[in-house]
């Protein structure tokens, strides 16, 4: 299973995370699908059920309260937003699920030349339960991620040039046991630099082919425990990729390429892997979207020590909308993650389905439903249960 906190980006994303069902986005969108301007609020009251074949049945009431800002200008939008979850269980443990407050900006200089930037904070607290923690935990430990990231997009006739830094800053807390003593996690803690650049042509005005490299280094807080060595290391990837864009309609990106882990320390084994990326949305009318992405990570191994991890995650997301007052949602997603050296593989799917229903203007009911099935060379096989209902408040 991909390493938490210390994977090496190669594209986008974490590959050993399941996809779960989301609650549907309460700030309204204008017609181009940007969040309209005005500040938007909202509070999520819900109640949760999960069982698995590990921990057995498990409950917990929710809060979730959501900010957020968005102010347009002649030449672009710059939007902030706060917001957070927190929850407790049938053992009246108090958890932040969520918290986190983010920035960003989208301007246009001129009709050629644009730049974004953002800046993301997240604190989140894993289950005690979580398969990826001891046995025997009594407080999953905190987990904070801040990302800043800033581009530039140049059009040269009918070529793009796109150039992108983003940094990363990941800090884990301990791990709390049952008899309280804790177990530090301050080698899952790193710093990291990716710098990429992208070169698009436009084949016609609504397919283009394109190129990328980025080049990333992480350094991580501390060594390996069980090596007592430092997992830093350097990755390049080099791929490219066709883009197809119908605005409005349908939108489909896919690459290819290879990438390289080379590690600081001349006693690990630098790996080279091959890796993907795809993202498409399907919007046929305004009451139906499709929306499915493929990323690869590749980074050191959380199950094997000074090995290497190469994960692929998968996902798919639906929504109808029946009418004004009824939305009709569903979801699906599968991982894979191989371990180069030992050859071990972990795997896993999930697939959820639920709804929202609009009592009033202000008031939305949702119910929804979670199935994954995890199997890890570590911890084994573990089918889980999750069933959400609540209610949320909002502007």
């Amino acid at each position: 299973m991909t390493n938490r906190g210390s994977v090496i980006r190669c594209l986008a994303g974490s590959a050993a995370a399941l996809f779960c069902v989301a609650l549907p986005a309460l700030a309204q969108e204008a017609g181009d699908g940007q969040p309209a301007d005005g500040l938007d609020w909202s509070i999520a009251l819900r109640g949760g059920f999960s069982t698995d074949n590990v921990n057995g049945p498990s409950y917990e009431a929710i809060i979730a309260p959501d900010l957020s800002l968005v102010r347009s200008g002649e030449r672009g939008q710059t939007s902030a937003g706060l917001g957070g979850a927190a929850s407790i269980d049938q053992n009246r443990n108090v958890r932040i699920d969520d918290a986190h407050a983010n920035a960003g900006i989208d301007y246009a200089l001129d009709e050629w030349t644009g730049l974004k930037g953002s800046l993301g904070l997240d604190l989140t607290q894993l289950k005690a339960t979580d398969s990826s923690l001891p046995a025997g935990t009594l407080t999953g430990p905190l987990e904070f991620t801040g990302t800043a990231e800033g581009s530039a997009t140049r059009r040269l006739g009918r070529f793009d040039l796109t150039g992108t830094l983003t940094g990363t800053r990941f800090i884990e807390g301990p791990t709390t046991l049952a008899d309280h003593s804790q177990v530090s996690n301050a080698d899952q803690g790193y710093w990291q630099g990716i710098g990429a650049l992208r070169l698009g042509f436009e084949v016609t005005p609504l397919l283009s082919v394109f190129v990328e490299g980025d080049e990333g280094y992480q350094k991580f807080d501390a060594p390996s425990p069980s090596l007592g060595r430092f997992l830093d290391g350097r990755t390049t990837t080099l791929r490219g990729g066709v883009s197809y864009a119908d605005p409005g309609t349908f939108t489909a990106e896919a690459s290819v390429g290879r990438a390289w882990l080379d590690y600081a320390d001349p006693a690990l084994t630098d790996r080279p892997a091959w890796v993907g990326e795809a993202s498409l949305s399907f919007t046929p009318d305004e009451t139906l979207a499709l929306t499915g992405a493929l990323e690869t990570s590749l980074g050191p191994s959380s199950d094997t020590p000074g090995d290497t991890d190469l994960g692929y995650s998968l996902t798919g997301e639906a929504k109808y909308i029946v009418n004004p007052w009824l939305t009709l949602r569903g979801s699906a997603g599968a991982n894979r993650t191989l371990t180069l050296g030992s050859g071990a593989i972990d795997w896993g799917y999930s697939a959820g389905a639920g709804l929202d229903w609009s009592s009033s203007r202000h008031v939305v009911w949702s119910a929804d439903y979670l199935f994954t099935h995890d199997e890890s060379s570590s911890a084994g096989t573990t089918d889980t249960h999750a069933v959400t209902v609540g209610m949320t408040l909002r502007r």
